[in-house]
């Protein structure tokens, strides 16, 4: 196997809603050896606990600094604990594995809502990269940084925390879209969108039952 998924979570998502996420992931990614970060222990893959640090961009991404570190494989799947994934985002394989590449078939939940808005410029929860390349912009990144923080200034724009890590990156479209659901626990309970209200997507059906489903 040439992907690993890797899967990080602050755990302050309901845990039945975080449960229903794995094991979407389980039924859906064939056998993928999985990597989870969490700040609560889980039983996820090959689980690592990093304790109560609170969540914030700049814990995220030190997690994932910590997912790629203990993976094997050539390349990364990004999983987040509040994303629904079709069994085609796990087939996807890249042409390089130097370059960031985003799903653009992503949709949000909006918060409190039966409504689906379209993300097209993709996010990190529905991406792959080459492994050596993520652990290593990261380790730029996190030089002469405090291991967790959750203040803002300890993460500035032009270091790419909290905001992103590569310059560019390469855009491609799964069959079936990956799902973000906002919650009252997020961490951030809005993101950009395109804000044109659909109710209804291909292989999940329509929001109303969705919501009921998962939440």
């Amino acid at each position: 196997m040439n992907t690993s998924i890797i899967y990080y979570s602050s755990n302050k998502e309901d845990p039945v809603f975080e449960q229903k996420v794995r094991d979407n992931i389980l039924a859906n990614s064939n056998g993928l050896p999985i990597i989870s970060v969490t700040q609560k222990p889980i039983d996820f893959g090959n689980n690592i606990v990093v304790g109560n640090v609170g969540a914030s961009g700049f814990n995220m991404f030190r997690q994932v600094q910590i997912a790629c570190q203990y993976a094997k494989t050539k390349f990364v799947l990004s999983c987040e604990a509040d994303c629904l994934y079709p069994p085609d985002y796990f087939t996807f394989e890249p042409e390089r594995d130097d370059v960031c590449y985003r799903d653009t078939n992503l949709y949000v939940l909006a918060h409190k809502r039966a409504i689906f808005w379209h993300k097209p410029e993709g996010a990190t929860h529905a991406q792959i990269i080459g492994r050596e390349c993520y652990l290593n912009r990261l380790n730029e990144l996190f030089k002469d940084a405090p291991d967790w923080s959750v203040e803002e200034k300890n993460f500035p724009r032009e270091r790419g925390y909290g905001v992103d890590v590569f310059d560019k990156v390469e855009l491609y479209e799964t069959k079936n879209p990956v799902v973000q659901i906002k919650t009252s626990d997020s961490m951030r309970y809005h993101t950009h969108t395109e804000r044109v209200n659909i109710y209804d997507l291909s292989y999940w059906g329509d929001a109303k039952t969705f919501r009921q489903k998962y939440l």
